[in-house]
């Protein structure tokens, strides 16, 4: 007796597919189906369907799904849209585990009668069980089990079984990808085109191979993530499974992230957020496929690259190894010197010897070989990879006696070796250095990009914060500055103090005991930006002043006005917290006042993140260099910075989803001091309220 597989085990590696819409003439793309099956290596039951009936490369052709001699575990679905909803309710009700729709004509076209029929889909699924793959999808592909399912020109092709499962919301990447993958030397586990993703996502495929025996590497190519806190714990298991994970992320430009919507009818979302969010959960992200490939590549490898690596640069010429060195530069990729034993095994070879990382071979003037240069940068304690620039030689005794001294390095030293080729390499010596498990890179900076990303992905996710008070808030919108200061105070944030006055005389009798001068400010229901209206008033220096500028305030509409010192600071910050759909709540931070747009300084991190997450991603901006900068008198302030975000950060788990946002800015720096002086908390206009804390 056969034993029952699960909807996702039977997608990647069915006994029987039946295929809804084959046909028999040769060259139709419902042909190709058939043949793109069979010709991988199926050895499960072929079911095609076609109303005309005949054969199909030896197969019957089936008149309609009733006829089938038994239920398809696996059926694919290539008819137009009105009627492939029609086959996949008939499929369901007979029983089928999943069903794979490729047609387009959903919610991706924009349209009400799109959009129903992917709402009736979804209802077809959760009434039947039915599992669906897309709509508006070109199909999966295992290399384990020989199985693909699809049109793609990809799928017509018998690809390398490998470790690399690709879990795309892209289907038409699958050609480019394994193009590129068979010159990188990449093997495939497998492939799934997740189109519209009505029923089954992105998410549902990575815990289906977080469990994978034969994955070691699950790479990404994704719009968006529906479910944020799912797809951490995804991530999670994979990583407790010893597999890594990457991710291409799509729509990180403005165009880009109309043509991610258009293309499948998912909004982007932010691309900070998304980065921040994946180097949060430990996912090693990449902008290019070619990079995703390369990546993929290091981690998919007898000798995987160890997190966070350092790497030791080896070249014939202090150009190539300049270039090298430059590009990890701008990627944060560190080049160590040469430890104290290295140096001091040069000094009792080479005496003299001019060699440091990167290394330039001619710096040994001829006193150690390059087999010796090679193993003692390999053995030297720093260095976690070792990167080759390759110069090409002249022969093929030549090549193939380099490719055996890189091998026997790595075999020595037990640390990845991989060889930067940007002039390529012969076939020759391309099978060479694969037999050898050495990857070949053509690319400096995908070479260095794809490092860094494989770095990230094996290494550990960072700890989370999950501590929450459930903090209880009153109201919708926007708070005005006095709630929203009471709240952030009362949160340990520091702000600056504030009186509120309810009258003309009430105002100027707080302006005289606060000290001059002041800043006055109107409150007004609803409105955020209060400079832009005239609100706002600076530098008030007088009781005259002040209750003129009271009467004047209460006069544009004020329900009260606010009195505060007028602070200075020697540096003038923003923070805050904004929410990502899908994702959750980010600690935003940066320079603020006029260097906010001029400098684009600013980052984020998840709410959820540690103190330690939190202070690593503030001292890489330019904020955290200023706060760290030797001029300045108090050494302390970055620590302190930080103190007020973990503490933002807090609020934000504590309030929960009822919390849209909040801005403090200017966030004020002066000397060991640091105090907000503007705030709004923004609360969601479709939640209920509940009395405040």
């Amino acid at each position: 007796m056969e034993e029952p597989l699960t909807a996702l085990e039977a997608l990647f590696r069915p006994r029987s597919v039946a295929l809804v819409g084959a046909s028999t003439t040769p060259g139709k793309i419902g042909s190709r189906i058939v043949d793109n099956l069979i010709d991988n290596g199926y050895t499960g039951r072929v079911l095609p369907i076609n109303p005309r009936g005949g054969e199909v490369r030896g197969h019957q052709v089936y008149p309609d799904i009733a006829s089938l001699p038994e239920t398809a575990e696996v059926a694919y679905v290539l008819v137009p849209a009105d009627a492939a909803v029609d086959a996949v309710r008939e499929l369901g009700r007979a029983g089928t585990k999943a069903a794979i729709v490729a047609a387009a004509g959903f919610a991706e076209e924009g349209t009400d009668a799109g959009r129903a029929r992917e709402a009736e889909l979804a209802r077809i699924s959760a009434e039947t069980g039915i599992r669906i793959v897309g709509p508006n999808c070109n199909g999966i592909y295992s290399a384990t089990h020989s199985v693909s399912i699809g049109f793609n020109a990809a799928h017509g092709v018998r690809h390398r079984p490998g470790g690399v499962a690709v879990l795309s919301h892209s289907g038409a990447v699958f050609s480019t990808l394994m193009l590129r993958a068979r010159e990188q030397g990449m093997g495939l586990s497998a492939f799934v085109s997740a189109g519209n993703e009505c029923d089954l996502t992105v998410v549902d495929y990575l815990e289906h191979f977080a469990a994978d025996e034969a994955t070691t590497c699950i790479s990404l190519i994704i719009d968006s993530v529906a479910d944020g806190d799912r797809f951490r714990r995804a991530v999670a298991a994979a990583k407790a499974n010893g597999k890594s994970v990457l991710a291409l992320k799509l729509g990180t430009s403005e165009t880009g992230a109309s043509a991610a919507v258009a293309h499948s009818s998912r909004l982007a979302g932010s691309a900070a957020a998304y980065l921040a969010f994946m180097d949060h959960c430990g996912v090693g992200t990449v902008d290019t496929i070619e990079q995703l490939v390369a990546a993929s590549v290091l981690i998919d490898t007898d000798v995987a690259v160890p997190a966070r690596p350092r790497i030791g640069v080896l070249a014939s010429s202090g150009g190539a190894g300049t270039i090298v060195a430059d590009a990890a530069g701008r990627r944060g990729l560190e080049l160590p010197p040469l430890s104290a034993d290295s140096r001091r095994i040069i000094e009792e070879r080479a005496p003299g010897a001019l060699l440091e990382n990167p290394v330039d071979l001619g710096g040994a003037q001829g006193r150690m070989n390059m087999p010796e240069i090679l193993d003692l940068l390999a053995a030297d304690a720093g260095v976690d990879v070792v990167v080759q620039y390759y110069h090409p030689t002249f022969t093929d005794e030549l090549r193939a006696q380099l490719a055996g001294v890189y091998r026997a390095s790595q075999e020595k030293s037990g640390k990845p070796h991989l060889l930067l080729a940007p002039g390529g390499v012969t076939e020759a010596e391309r099978k060479l250095y694969d037999a050898a498990g050495i990857p070949v890179m053509r690319d400096t900076d995908v070479c260095v990009a794809a490092l860094v990303a494989a770095g990230r992905a094996v290494a550990p996710a960072a700890p989370r914060d999950e501590a929450s008070a459930g903090l209880r808030i009153m109201g919708q919108g926007v708070l005005d500055e006095v709630t929203s200061t009471r709240l952030l105070s009362d949160a340990g944030v520091p702000m600056a103090g504030m009186t509120v006055g309810r009258t003309p005389a009430e105002v100027t009798f707080a302006a005289r005991q606060t000290g001059w001068p002041v800043v006055v400010k109107g409150v007004v229901d609803g409105v955020a930006h209060k400079s832009d209206l005239g609100l706002v008033v600076v530098g008030v220096t007088s009781e005259e002043q002040a209750r003129k500028e009271a009467d004047r305030l209460f006069g544009l509409g004020a329900s009260a006005v606010t009195v505060q010192p007028q602070v200075e600071g020697d540096i003038e910050a923003l923070a805050g917290i904004v929410s990502e759909p899908g994702l959750g709540h980010f600690v935003v931070f940066g320079l603020g006042g006029v260097y906010t747009e001029a400098l684009s300084d600013v980052a984020m991190v998840p709410a959820e993140a540690g103190r330690d997450e939190i202070r690593a991603a503030l001292a890489r901006t330019r904020l955290g260099a200023v706060l760290r900068s030797p001029r300045r008198k108090s050494q302390d302030t970055l620590d302190g910075f930080a103190d007020v975000l973990e503490r933002l950060a807090a609020f934000a788990r504590s309030a929960g989803p009822r919390l849209e946002a909040i801005d403090i800015n200017p966030l004020l720096v002066r000397g060991d001091e640091i105090v907000g002086v503007d705030a709004l908390v923004v609360l969601r206009q479709d939640a209920p309220g509940t009395p405040a804390a």
